[in-house]
Order: structure tokens, then C-alpha cells, then sequence
């Protein structure tokens, strides 16, 4: 699958070679995106989930593009891996999927996420199996739910957790 390009970005889809890499040779790993290596990456949450991309990416090989995909900023002849995200899985049989991302520290309030997350949307509502793209947060993360309603999301009720309130982008 070919990368997505943004006006400042690169966005890579995460496929079984680059998440294998991501756990087992990282140096390899930064090499293979062109990027140059930092020590933040994976974060600990995305560490976690890796096993599991590398499940569904073996058993699945049309999953790419439906989860992960890494975030590189290109500037001044030179490629830095700013952030990650993607969506939780295949498409569901209503036609909904979850996204989620993050952006490294020293990357943040720089409009990563939300020029990010609109073309991971738009690509995925380009795709007759989905209608909607759902999203939750903490409701004090102010940071992450800016870059949903700036995205175009709209509040839609409680999330999968309490406390936990949920966005969605419908398509047009």
C-alpha cells in the first residue's frame, strides 16, 4: 500500500516487516522509514500493541492501512518520525472504525495530529465500508480533543469506558 502524503507529512502504513522491526531491531526499523532514531519510539502504550498488530498483520494481510501507520515530517533534506496512528482493525460489518494516535513530546502542538488524522479520515471514509469514524479520549485531554473537532468529529455520547466520552465523523 502507498504512503499518504499531507502538505508537511508522510504517512506510512505500518506493515508485518516495519512492526516486526519496530520490536525486534529498532535500528533496522529507523532505517527502513528513512528516519532518524529516537529514543521515544514505540511509547509504551504503542510497545503494547504491537504484538498484537503482528498477530492481525500475519493472519491478515489486507489489515494494512486499517491499523498503524507512522508519521514523518520532511524537512530541510531530512525525515523525523513526529508521531503515529491509525485505526483499530478492519472495518465493522456497520460500517464503523476507531482511530487512535499520539505524537512524541517534542513534536506536539505543532499540528501533527490534526493534519494526520484528517487525511487517515478521509482516506478511510473513501472507502465504501465505512460510514463513520469513532474516537474517545479522557475528557481532559484538551490536546487530543481539539484534534478531533478540528478533524471534523462532533461529540456523540459516552464511550466504551465510563467517564470516557466518544467522537465520531460521519461521511458526507
Amino acid at each position: 500500500m502507498d504512503p499518504l502524503r499531507t502538505s508537511r507529512l508522510l504517512l506510512v502504513p505500518a506493515d508485518d516487516r516495519l512492526v516486526g522491526l519496530e520490536q525486534k531491531d529498532r535500528a533496522a526499523f529507523f532505517r527502513l522509514l528513512g528516519v532518524e532514531p529516537v529514543d521515544d519510539w514505540p511509547s509504551d502504550s504503542l510497545r503494547d500493541a504491537l504484538p498484537f498488530f503482528t498477530r492481525i498483520l500475519q493472519s491478515t494481510p489486507e489489515a494494512v492501512g486499517w491499523l498503524s501507520w507512522y508519521w514523518i515530517l520532511e524537512e530541510s533534506g531530512r525525515r523525523h518520525l513526529v508521531g503515529g496512528g491509525g485505526f483499530k482493525g478492519l472495518p465493522s460489518d456497520i460500517g464503523a472504525i476507531e482511530i487512535g494516535y499520539e505524537v512524541r513530546p517534542e513534536c506536539r502542538q505543532q499540528g501533527f495530529a490534526t493534519e494526520a488524522v484528517t487525511a487517515l479520515v478521509a482516506w478511510a471514509l473513501s472507502d465504501d465500508r465505512v460510514c463513520r469514524v469513532i474516537a474517545e479520549t479522557s475528557p481532559d485531554n484538551q490536546a487530543s480533543i481539539g484534534v478531533l473537532l478540528r478533524a471534523g468529529f462532533v461529540p456523540s455520547g459516552a464511550g466504551s469506558d465510563t467517564g470516557l466520552p466518544r467522537y465520531e465523523r460521519r461521511r458526507e
